[in-house]
């Protein structure tokens, strides 16, 4: 499964209005960690596939969502569960990491 990119007029629809919990990965495409990062998420949202839905933004194109939630580093990855942030990984995530956050997104 690829994490579909989302873009601000889609982020209330796709993700805070998800049924699923959902998480959001801000990135840059000239940020080397998010390039790090990218590949591991990839594993994570292919195992919690049909349970969490996982979707990126290109702070770039869309810094207005950025803003919106307040990230102030990249990579961070925000999990939402019924439209509310509960979670925030900052930095280069590792793998038992994120799977933690999902699990946890999930079990709520």
């Amino acid at each position: 499964m690829a994490i579909e990119k989302v873009q601000a007029v889609e982020v209330d629809s796709k993700v805070l209005l998800s049924e699923l919990p959902a998480a959001l990965d801000f990135y840059q495409d000239s940020c080397a960690p998010c390039h790090v990062l990218e590949p591991r998420l990839e594993r994570v949202a292919e195992e919690y596939e049909g349970q969490v839905a996982v979707y990126r933004v290109d702070i770039e194109r869309d810094m207005s969502v950025a803003e919106r939630f307040e990230v102030m580093s990249i990579p961070t990855v925000i999990v939402f569960r019924d439209g509310e942030d509960i979670e925030r990984l900052d930095g280069l995530v590792k793998e038992p990491d994120l799977r933690a956050a999902f699990e946890r997104a999930v079990a709520k």
